[in-house]
């Protein structure tokens, strides 16, 4: 009742102004969010990552910042239900993100006390920036082995629901494409090899490397021994 009389009183508010005042009003609001738009940071260049059937978008922007979407990573280790999303705005109701809701692919219950451990101050804060005519919103492209972790420490800890398990499989096995990445990156630069190589040649070798990984967690028993294994556990 409370939201309905203020709603009201703007309403009333709003038919008691000129038109010139509503205009002039219209035009301040338009001129702040145009002051906004300038102030972001432009992407310089643009590109995606492709992890398994995934798609990343990502970019640098001009201060250097490397940025990569929610939904990309959403894509690979998050999830959309409905649970989550009420996590992710409980988030901002009771202050535990300050930054902003959070994330998707860290807001569920089973990876809430792995967090704090893992991420740091600004990490979960999303980034606007312009992208051509279009503002975009990404996160520091440097969190997704951080997602990992998360996923892999709540594994260990046994807070994942069994449906959760193949999660923490994609994480392991992007966990360990990473650190071989990184290191045959780390040398390309120092050595000057960069410039030289193919300009997808580090995603070829990431593709690669998780087509040999999954090849671990094939599975090895029947259909039928999982379903018993589920049924005697209680499982859904």
């Amino acid at each position: 009742m409370q939201n309905e009389g203020k709603s009201l009183g703007g309403i009333n508010r709003a038919k008691s102004l000129s038109a010139d005042e509503r205009k002039d009003i219209a035009s301040k609001a338009a001129s702040k969010k145009w002051e906004k738009e300038r102030e972001l940071p432009k992407a310089t260049h643009e590109g995606e990552v492709r992890i398994e059937d995934a798609v990343i978008p990502c970019a640098v922007l001009e201060n250097g910042r490397r940025v990569i979407s929610e939904l990309g990573i959403n894509n690979i280790l998050g999830s959309s239900g409905g649970k989550n999303y009420k996590l992710r705005a409980k988030s901002l109701q009771d202050g535990s993100s300050p930054e902003g809701p959070l994330p998707l692919f860290v807001a569920s219950k089973a990876l809430q006390y792995h967090i704090d451990g893992v991420f740091g101050e600004w990490d979960l804060s999303p980034i606007e920036y312009k992208n051509g005519r279009k503002t975009s919103v990404g996160y520091p492209a440097e969190i997704l082995p951080k997602v990992c972790e998360v996923w892999l420490r709540a594994r260990d800890a046994g807070d994942l629901q069994p449906q959760q398990m193949p999660k923490a499989q994609k994480a392991e096995m992007l966990m360990r494409g990473l650190a071989q990445i990184g290191i045959i990156a780390l040398v390309d630069e120092v050595t000057g090899y960069q410039e030289d190589r193919n300009r997808d040649e580090l995603h070829k070798l990431l593709s690669v490397y998780l087509s040999n990984e999954r090849l671990v967690w094939a599975k090895r028993f029947p259909d039928e021994f999982y379903k018993q294994i589920y049924r005697l556990k209680g499982w859904e």
